[in-house]
């Protein structure tokens, strides 16, 4: 049995298990159709009340729903990767369709090594009891390894939106 643990904020949900992965922090996530974080929704309420020149009546479009969906989310989060060799990925379970690239990565010891492969045929199972895997499944996924145990990492990735 593996632990696992799955960080979400602003609809963003994403899953690491324990052994591998802790100290998941989404630090920002800009939805790339406004330019503006994702819980942030006034660009689609339209112009209601301010009156058209002319005495036409106001533009009145409206986002009724009070979201849109889809889009281009840039999403940056900081990672601690617990072992030296990590086998399970870090999984987005939901908020995400897509990993259409790494922006970036970082990490906080100097001369050593972390990579980042991508996926998008991430699988997690059914309960909290099985880890992450990078194939089998549709979900994006993120591959870690890094040179040296508890290494913080920042990354970046520019994510197709659900």
């Amino acid at each position: 049995m593996v632990a696992t643990t799955t960080t979400t904020e602003k609809g963003l949900g994403i899953k690491v298990a324990d052994s591998d992965f802790t100290l998941v922090d989404i630090l920002a996530d800009i939805d790339l159709r406004q330019g503006a974080p994702v819980d942030e929704t006034a660009w689609l309420k339209g112009q209601s009340t301010d009156a058209y020149p002319g005495n036409l009546s106001g533009f009145q479009a409206s986002n009724t729903g009070g979201s849109a969906n889809g889009g281009l989310r840039m999403v940056t989060f900081t990672v601690n990767i617990v072992q030296a060799t990590t086998v399970e990925p870090i999984v987005f379970t939901t908020g995400a369709s897509k990993i259409l690239g790494v922006l970036g990565l970082s990490s906080a010891t100097s001369a050593k090594d972390v990579t980042c492969t991508m996926t998008n045929t991430g699988l997690t199972g059914a309960n909290d009891t099985v880890a992450p895997l990078a194939t089998g499944g549709a979900l994006p996924a993120l591959v870690l390894e890094s040179e040296s145990a508890n290494q913080v990492c920042m990354v970046t990735v520019l994510l197709l939106g659900a």
